[in-house]
């Protein structure tokens, strides 16, 4: 129940400061939503986080979020038979139906697994914020999670999880015709990014995926008083990685640098290369192996007191992060 209430203080939190986030740190999602229930994984915060004005104009009915704990039983219950009714669930109704004064989900946050009543087949298009946060798993439990994957090369369910005892062997269920449905054949059975399954994790977990991405401190980097700023990236899963760094921006971005370092008779030199919009990591990142991308802002090159980018790390087996970045030139700054 705690975890109820705290969650609703948060969610009432972003409802009120999301107005305030620059547009150069959102980004857009699209989800195919069919009639009937679906199972949804939000990456992003909307620009207006109300459910109603979210919902309000589109073919939806029902929307549900569970941040409750589970037993092991009670996950395989059914959309349709209101199991979203239980304690642990927000949800909210839409204002045409009689029982929309019981919606106790006071806003539509990212990234979070959410159950959607469509009245109709459609698409659905939402543009908002990016937060860096990775899953927290419930242990000993199902877990409704979803990720942020390639569109056109998602990795199997088997490949995803190869790298977490707690995660296999996997129990996995996703939404068919408004029915769990067991997946059978994890070995050769796609992911879809945006959708959100009941995924059991044995004992505790930090597991992101083949792929674990660590900031030094918080939800994004932002260049303060300095201006550099370091991303580890570690490869939990069996098979080597390759990683690739773009930045994503709709107006004039952020200017980035890289560091590497030079070895000269005597002495160990770091030399600044221009980050690209598409930048490949230099080395194949082995199984159980990690490495660093040191950033570098070019402080000199803003053209603006505040300035900001998306960077979007993709790797060549269908894995996404996005991570928002923030930098600042105080004699910019209007007086």
């Amino acid at each position: 129940m705690r975890r109820f209430f705290t969650f609703l203080l948060t969610a009432a939190f972003f409802a009120l400061t999301v107005f305030s986030v620059r547009a150069d740190l959102t980004r857009t999602q699209t989800i195919s939503l069919h009639k009937g229930w679906n199972a949804v994984y939000l990456q992003v915060t909307p620009t207006d986080a109300v459910p109603a004005d979210v919902f309000g104009s589109l073919p939806v009915a029902i929307v549900a979020t569970y941040f409750g704990s589970l037993t092991s039983a009670e996950y395989i219950q059914n959309p349709s038979t209101n199991a979203w009714k239980q304690a642990g669930w927000g949800t909210w109704y839409a204002a045409n139906r009689p029982d929309a004064f019981l919606s106790t989900l006071n806003a539509i946050t990212g990234p979070r697994a959410y159950l959607i009543l469509a009245t109709r087949d459609f698409t659905w298009t939402v543009t908002g914020t990016v937060t860096f946060q990775p899953y927290l798993w419930q242990s000993d439990s199902y877990n409704l999670a979803g990720f942020c994957l390639d569109d056109q090369a998602p990795p199997t369910f088997d490949k995803f999880f190869s790298g977490s005892t707690a995660h296999r062997p996997c129990k996995i269920f996703r939404l068919v015709s408004d029915q769990w449905q067991l997946v059978a054949d994890p070995v050769n059975t796609p992911m879809k990014s945006g959708e959100a399954c009941w995924i059991y994790c044995k004992g505790g977990s930090d597991y992101q995926g083949p792929l674990k991405v660590t900031l030094r401190v918080g939800q994004q980097i932002t260049f303060g008083d300095g201006d550099q700023a370091t991303i580890i990236f570690a490869n939990t899963g069996t098979d080597p990685v390759k990683i690739s760094v773009s930045t994503v921006s709709t107006d004039a971005g952020l200017p980035l640098g890289y560091l590497m370092n030079s070895v000269t008779p005597g002495q160990i030199n770091q030399a600044v290369f221009d980050l690209p919009q598409n930048y490949q990591m230099p080395s194949t990142l082995e199984s159980g192996s990690s490495l660093a991308l040191w950033l570098k802002l070019k402080r000199d090159q803003m053209t603006s007191a505040t300035q900001s980018t998306l960077l979007k790390i993709s790797t060549d087996s269908g894995e996404q992060v996005w991570i928002p970045a923030t930098g600042t030139r105080p004699d910019l700054a209007t007086p």
